[in-house]
């Protein structure tokens, strides 16, 4: 009886302690879905679309240094930083959801949560790569090995629209 109850305890340490390891990517997967079910016909695809509109227009956008040289410490510059990413997504989303509505089923759960969840993965990519969270909010060496590495963001970057390619039909 006490083997099975080591093993039981044992176990869920273990399940604990991997859930905790990627907890950042599970609690941005779980929003994202939430908005992807909740947001109506299109709304995570078209958020998708311009997450990459987003990305487009921050890169090129001619003011992020001078914004960014507000900031007095790492935490502020990346909060800066993630707002105008932020404002430069909005209306892509706007302008993509009104597009992508009138033509454009519904997606199931698991499109759904596999979509929030390259959706996430892309997201943290990016605040690895370009918004330096990690300076910001110490995420797990679980996480860190899978978005530090820059070698790895170019397959992070293209996940989400080989999974739109994939489900968005």
């Amino acid at each position: 009886m006490d083997s099975i109850l080591t093993t039981i305890n044992s176990s869920a340490v273990d399940a604990w302690t991997l859930l905790s390891s990627v907890l950042a990517l599970v609690v941005l997967t779980a929003v994202l879905l939430v908005f992807g079910l909740r947001g109506g016909r299109s709304a995570l695809v078209s958020l998708i679309l311009a997450m990459y509109a987003g990305y487009a227009i921050y890169a090129v956008f001619p003011f992020t240094s001078t914004i960014l040289a507000f900031g007095s410490d790492a935490m502020v510059r990346t909060i800066l930083s993630v707002a105008i990413f932020v404002v430069a997504t909005i209306l892509p989303y706007l302008i993509i959801k009104r597009l992508t509505s009138a033509g454009f089923g519904s997606l199931s759960f698991v499109p759904n949560l596999i979509l929030s969840f390259l959706a996430a993965a892309f997201l943290l990519a990016l605040g690895y790569q370009l918004f330096a969270i990690s300076s910001v909010y110490p995420l797990t060496d679980t996480l860190h090995a899978a978005f530090a590495p820059t070698k790895y963001f170019f397959y992070w970057f293209i996940a989400p629209l080989l999974g739109l390619f994939l489900f968005a039909r």
